[in-house]
């Protein structure tokens, strides 16, 4: 017995003694080191792991593929190609599964067609390259002699733009010698410092929940790997939801993006977001990222290079959504656009496609595009010819020379009237209700069908045409079961060109109340509460802002339209309901009121017939 103990103690010393030593071997490896903490962090990801031995080696050059595998872990890259063509991949070695992947995502090349230098040290220049693609940097003109590096002319052509962007959001600097050193091989712990700035925050929890706490202090980016959501944070740099979560969805709730956003893979959901630029860039083809856009949203520039659909159908009235887009892929990555867009520039030979209802205010056509799908252009500009589209803009112009197939005919002479439109051109609905449109046409065109969002609506029982007054009656039923937002209602002609409105439902409503000093209102009517304005379009001016009208209005009751100087104005860009006030917007103001001077009048249509106007004196 006393001897079973003892061996028992001994194994335990054992035990012991092992923890202990390799506890001391990992301490003695990094503690001290200045790349500690970017162990740490990356390790706790599984990013970069200890060997056997428990040891980081932080001074050690790295290989190709080991970079390679540290890129693959952090962006959750897992998906693998065929790498039979690089003679120097031996499928039998550790990396050969890394350098698949890697190639899969498409962020390295091989040194040639056949030699990928799996084993070779990976350079400073190899490096950032790297991350730049990863990043989605366009390479654009930047050459080595516009460096300011003693040694840039050893840094090669296809780096120096990548080197460039490193240098300028500080992933890399020079040497104190004024020298970048390109060829120089990257230790591990440069490598676990590139990475640790680059991907700054990782979000690779499946399903979590994040908020600003869970931010690091020391970094700007956020790099998302899984599906989660992101709630009440401002990202201070790029915030990056990585190819490697294919189709899973990123809800992102009251976020700002101080940086980029980009959208590299998944299904994004945007609500009440800010961001300057969204950039839509998969290494997939064919592979769709779903970018929806909801509440209060406003993103500034979206560029689209690969396969997405746009989609914005629940903004608040007013909110800018997906403002300026930009799409940049061929015609083997389509973009939708399922909603309604202020403006769109097909800058390539691209193929758009617009889903049913879906509506575009300007379209620019700069190359030999493609334009399919069964919705409305309001406006386009075609500024090369070969461009086909087969929905009929209701106003469109070319620049000298171009042409265009429209719905299967060559044209090249400006149209600068709609034939069809409704009438009016916005409707607030507060309740559910029956709500009629004019149609003015200059053909003997006839109504098909008629289309709410993307829903084809009943006749006689969702929606009444009448041919002899030329009206459409969209009725109450056909809002059954739809949330407050933004509604495209489109009116599919016998021509295919389909006239479309905009109903904000319950985006008027002003509510009630009993209690205080409220007016209660009689039902049906409407009054001023504001008998004049004015304004100035002189900056500093204290005129100089937003025109709020406010009104005394039943709920029965919605402001239909709203003109001044007798044009009608747009919603949401030039003008807002909210609640029982009409916002006209400065900078709107800033452009109809040039050159005039004196009192000009805002009328507002009223769903009641009426018609309440306002005096804005211009000072």
């Amino acid at each position: 017995m006393r001897k079973k103990l003892a061996v028992i103690l001994l194994s335990l010393v054992l035990a012991v003694s092992g923890v202990c030593t390799t506890a001391f071997a990992l301490e003695d490896d990094i503690t001290g080191h200045w790349s500690a903490p970017y162990f740490q962090s990356l390790s706790a990801h599984g990013v970069i792991k200890a060997n056997g031995k428990g040891q980081f080696t932080p001074d050690t050059k790295i290989s190709r593929a080991e970079f390679m595998r540290y890129i693959n872990r952090a962006f959750g890259f897992t998906e693998e190609a065929d790498v039979s063509a690089y003679k120097d991949v031996d499928s039998s070695q550790w990396y050969y599964q890394s350098v698949r992947i890697a190639v899969k995502y498409g962020y390295i090349s091989g040194l040639s067609a056949t030699q990928m230098g799996p084993d070779r040290e990976i350079t400073r220049e190899q490096a950032i390259t790297i991350l730049g693609r990863l990043c989605k940097i366009e390479a654009g003109s930047v050459t080595p002699s516009q460096l300011s590096f003693s040694d840039k002319s050893k840094i090669a052509t296809w780096s120096a733009p990548y080197i460039k962007w490193g240098v300028d959001n500080g992933y890399l600097t020079g040497y104190t010698d004024n020298t970048f050193q390109p060829q120089r091989g990257v230790t591990r712990a440069e490598a676990a410092k590139l990475l640790y700035y680059f991907t700054g925050t990782l979000l690779d929890q499946q399903g979590a929940s994040y908020n600003s706490s869970s931010l690091n202090a020391d970094t700007k980016n956020v790099t998302v790997s899984s599906s989660c959501t992101l709630s009440n944070l401002t990202v201070p740099g790029n915030l990056y939801i990585s190819e490697g979560i294919n189709q899973a969805t990123v809800t992102l709730s009251d976020v700002t993006v101080q940086g980029r956003l980009i959208a590299a893979g998944g299904t994004v959901q945007l609500n009440n977001v800010k961001a300057n630029e969204l950039y839509i860039s998969s290494p997939f083809t064919g592979r769709e990222v779903r970018v929806t856009s909801n509440g209060t949203t406003a993103v500034e520039q979206v560029t689209a290079v690969s396969t997405a659909t746009l989609v914005q159908n629940g903004l608040q009235a007013g909110a800018a959504g997906l403002k300026q887009i930009e799409v940049n892929g061929d015609k083997n990555a389509p973009v939708t656009l399922d909603g309604r867009f202020a403006a769109v520039t097909l800058a390539d030979k691209n193929r758009l496609v617009m889903s049913a209802g879906s509506y575009i205010e300007q379209l620019t056509v700069q190359d030999a595009a493609t334009i399919e799908g069964t919705g409305t252009i309001e406006k386009a500009v075609f500024e090369a010819s070969g461009a086909v589209c087969a929905v009929e803009p209701q106003i469109y112009s070319f620049h000298k020379g171009a042409s265009a197939t429209i719905q299967g005919t060559v044209v090249s002479v400006d149209r600068t009237q709609p034939n069809h439109t409704l009438t009016p051109a916005t409707v607030n609905l507060p309740v559910a209700s029956d709500v009629v449109f004019g149609i003015v046409s200059d053909d003997t065109a006839t109504v098909r069908s008629v289309m709410l969002g993307n829903r084809v609506l009943q006749s006689g029982t969702q929606y009444i045409y009448d041919p002899v007054t030329g009206s459409v009656r969209v009725l109450s039923a056909a809002f059954s079961g739809l949330s407050s937002g933004t509604y495209t209602v489109q009116v599919i002609m016998s021509t295919g060109i389909n006239p479309t409105a905009v109903i904000y439902l319950n985006s008027g409503s002003s509510g009630s109340s009993s209690s205080g000093n409220t007016t209660q209102t009689t039902p049906g009517s409407a009054s001023l509460l504001t008998q004049a304005v004015q304004f100035s379009s002189t900056a500093g001016n204290p005129a100089n802002q937003n025109v709020i009208i406010s009104l005394n209005i039943d709920q029965s009751v919605v402001v239909q339209a709203v003109l001044l100087d007798n044009a009608q104005l747009s919603m949401p860009t030039q003008y807002t309901i909210s609640g029982s006030q009409i916002i006209l917007y400065r900078e709107a103001l800033n452009t109809l009121t040039a050159g005039k001077s004196g009192t000009i009048n805002v009328v507002l249509m009223l769903s009641n017939g009426s018609q309440l106007t306002v005096p804005m004196t211009l000072v």
